[in-house]
């Protein structure tokens, strides 16, 4: 495994300390995020909610599409970001770079419900501004796929572009 890109709206806490980072042996943990960056507070947050033995970066969003374009992330590194939103910034970035890249399989972790959004699964809630971006990444042949631990099974939201927007325009 070279690197797994994982959005989840947490980030870093205990399912993905104890269901990602120990049984996959992450050695780099990477926080891919404009705001999280510059956020002393929340970068020494985050360090003291993981083990000792693995390392934590804080990135900016161009800053980690120049490292994925140039193999930096290797050996068991997890990239995490926020919100698809920001995984769009990621995208545009290493494109911008390298217009060739091909991503490996995205992982979709937990976006949980706020104002606007319905759940689609357990921990996943989304909005036709969530929609449009999958629809975006499909496009890219950027393939999603949601599961919340390692082993569990994948859904494809690509494959489900049409279930997803059913729920969504749903009057219920």
């Amino acid at each position: 495994m070279e690197y797994i890109i994982r959005v989840d709206d947490r980030l870093i806490h205990g399912q993905v300390v104890e269901g990602w980072i120990k049984p996959l042996k992450i050695s780099l943990v990477v926080i891919c995020s404009d705001s999280i960056y510059c956020d002393a507070m929340q970068k020494t947050l985050f360090s003291l909610a993981i083990p000792p033995k693995v390392s934590l970066e804080c990135s900016p969003i161009s800053e980690t599409a120049e490292n994925i374009v140039t193999k930096k992330y290797k050996n068991n590194t997890l990239i995490l970001i926020s919100s698809l939103v920001e995984l769009d910034l990621l995208i545009q970035n290493v494109k911008t770079k390298n217009p060739d890249y091909i991503f490996p399989p995205i992982n979709i972790g937990g976006l949980r419900y706020c104002s606007g959004k319905k759940q689609i699964y357990k921990a996943l809630c989304l909005d036709n501004k969530d929609l449009e971006l999958i629809k975006k990444f499909s496009t890219q042949n950027i393939v999603l796929e949601y599961y919340l631990l390692p082993n569990d099974n994948k859904i494809v939201l690509n494959k489900e572009i049409y279930e997803i927007e059913k729920v969504l325009n749903s009057t219920d």
